[in-house]
């Protein structure tokens, strides 16, 4: 991962530029505001379906990480639960913040309450994960990839940074599944230069070159939050 710099507040509401999500993909421009420069974006690549299929895939992941007391706890949890209840069939997936070893923070400081790993491959036992990552691959800028999955607590957050020059590529794509949160970007260097974008459950986002090494982009924490997570996809650094 590649997290840097110190949380920075400066500009007044006002300034802030923020859109809600339409229904159809665009990577121009959200509800008739352009988006910041070297920012792609769609609000509704994946349907809840292909959401669910692409969540179930990274949770099973990530919870074969964990110590066999956390995953002991997690089967006792939905032997005594059963079927989880009517609502969002995305959200339901997740199970209770106390069930997952969330960690307090990132090494650099700059994360807060998350679970995360690298991922070379993934279950060979869920054929409909096929299609869903052929769709993605549609519109990756290349295809010398490395792909990290990044769980956010209820409480979870990113705070700003830049991405480090010297360990990174010069794109990075996120899909978002989950709880939706606002992705702030904003020039350290012209304080009224700031976006804040919603990001969906389904939604992907493609930073690349100056986007991505002159502003700073955080994840919003949220005081009613619940828990989302990223699959992120980065070129290698040649």
């Amino acid at each position: 991962m590649m997290f840097f710099s110190p949380l920075i507040r400066g500009c007044r509401a006002s300034l802030t530029k923020r859109w809600h999500s339409s229904s159809h993909i665009r990577s121009g421009s959200i509800g008739g505001s352009p988006l910041p420069p070297d920012f792609t974006f769609y609000p509704s690549f994946f349907g809840v379906e292909e959401q669910c299929v692409l969540l179930k895939a990274a949770l099973r992941k990530l919870d074969s990480m964990e110590s066999s007391r956390f995953r002991r706890r997690r089967k006792e949890h939905l032997r005594a639960s059963g079927a989880p209840s009517a609502g969002d069939p995305v959200q339901a997936l997740f199970l209770p913040d106390e069930l997952y070893d969330f960690q307090e923070g990132h090494f650099d400081g700059v994360i807060k309450h998350y679970r995360e790993m690298h991922v070379s491959s993934w279950p060979d036992d869920m054929p409909d994960l096929h299609p869903l990552f052929e769709k993605l691959h549609g519109i990756l800028p290349e295809q010398d990839i490395q792909t990290h999955i990044l769980h956010l607590a209820s409480n979870g957050e990113i705070l700003p940074h830049v991405d480090n020059l010297e360990a990174s590529g010069s794109w990075i794509l996120g899909v978002s599944l989950g709880d939706q949160r606002i992705l702030r970007l904003e020039n350290p260097t012209a304080p009224t230069e700031r976006f804040e974008i919603p990001l969906p459950s389904g939604s992907v986002y493609l930073q690349r070159d100056s986007i991505r090494y002159n502003f700073q982009h955080s994840i919003l924490r949220k005081p009613d939050g619940r828990q989302r997570l990223s699959i992120m996809i980065r070129d290698r650094k040649a």
